[in-house]
């Protein structure tokens, strides 16, 4: 006979591990998120994110048979907020430090071995973090994490949008649930979608993600358009914009995880002599988010920016809401 494992062991084990949250819920991805996701498809939103049409993601029997159960974990990884300069182009907070997908799997591999002593069983569970077709927000939702931003982000009561999502589907049925925070909480407030530069927000909830400079600055292997270049207020790799202005993220504090650390990475900035030091010597970015881009790929996304009046359209400025 299986023993039963409680939500407080798993808790308890999570951030032994060192996730900040975790949420437990059925192995069943929601109906209307679904519906919501083809219809995002048909609107071909994804651009060329050719791996977002894996209809994979909407049935984890696919990934996992015999799933009954996700586990999902929340890491908090806010960094401070810094200022836009004409020498160097900024890097998105999540990509200042190492590459957060290795600290991911470290992580799981531990937990499920942690699992398996503990059921007694092997071969249960499979973990996932974003790079698998997995529609782990909304069973971050579902496991009362959560709810959905506006700007189409998860947001965490205490930890607000700066969070990575890993998690797994075990076939253990763990009896003890979470609870489902699904009603929006954002209320009237619309600060991320008028503050997004290229207004990528076709509506609240839904991303456009060919308006998006994140999608630009990693993503697409396509020129910039100029619109985008216009209208780049001095991002190299990434953007926080939306999030930078969210009322929730006033409250948490940066993380501590070292991995983070802009001094373990390439840091808050990529200065012209910062690039050439890459291209001379393309293992700096070996480990960090920024290998993805490569030196050639941020030296040309910094030759597109207008550097000459840092800070003209900032959108940093963040006040406590206090009906948040």
């Amino acid at each position: 006979m299986i023993p039963e494992i409680t939500f407080e062991e798993v808790r308890a084990e999570a951030l032994r591990l060192g996730w900040d949250d975790v949420g437990i819920t059925e192995a069943h991805i929601p109906e209307d998120d679904i519906e919501a996701y083809k219809t995002w498809l048909a609107n071909n939103y994804q651009g060329d994110l050719q791996y977002m049409e894996n209809h994979i993601r909407c049935d984890p029997q696919q990934l996992f048979p015999g799933a009954k159960t996700a586990i999902i974990f929340v890491t908090h990884y806010k960094q401070e907020r810094v200022q836009f300069r004409n020498d160097a182009g900024v890097v998105a907070s999540y990509a200042r430090g190492r590459d957060y997908h290795h600290l991911h799997r470290k992580r799981l591999k531990k937990f499920i071995l942690w699992l398996e002593q503990r059921s007694g069983q092997s071969n249960i569970a499979k973990g996932f973090s974003d790079s698998t077709p997995v529609m782990e927000k909304a069973l971050a939702v579902q496991a009362g994490l959560g709810w959905f931003g506006k700007n189409t982000l998860l947001i965490h009561r205490r930890f607000g949008t700066f969070l990575l999502l890993s998690g797994l589907f075990t076939s253990l049925n763990i009896q003890e649930k979470s609870l489902n925070l699904r009603l929006p909480r954002c209320g009237t407030c619309r600060r991320c979608l008028d503050a997004c530069p290229t207004q990528a927000f076709e509506a609240p909830y839904v991303l456009n993600a060919t308006k998006c400079l994140s999608y630009h600055l990693i993503e697409s292997k396509k020129e910039i358009p100029e619109e985008i270049q216009k209208k780049n207020p001095g991002y190299v790799f990434g953007c926080d914009i939306c999030q930078d202005v969210c009322p929730h993220n006033v409250r948490p504090k940066p993380s501590t995880v070292p991995e983070f650390s802009p001094n373990q990475g390439m840091g808050a900035y990529l200065s012209l002599e910062d690039i050439e030091k890459i291209e001379h010597n393309p293992e700096k970015l070996f480990g960090t988010p920024l290998q993805r881009r490569g030196a050639t790929g941020l030296r040309h996304t910094f030759e597109t920016l207008n550097l000459q009046n840092p800070n003209e359209n900032d959108h940093s400025e963040m006040k406590e809401d206090k009906h948040g």
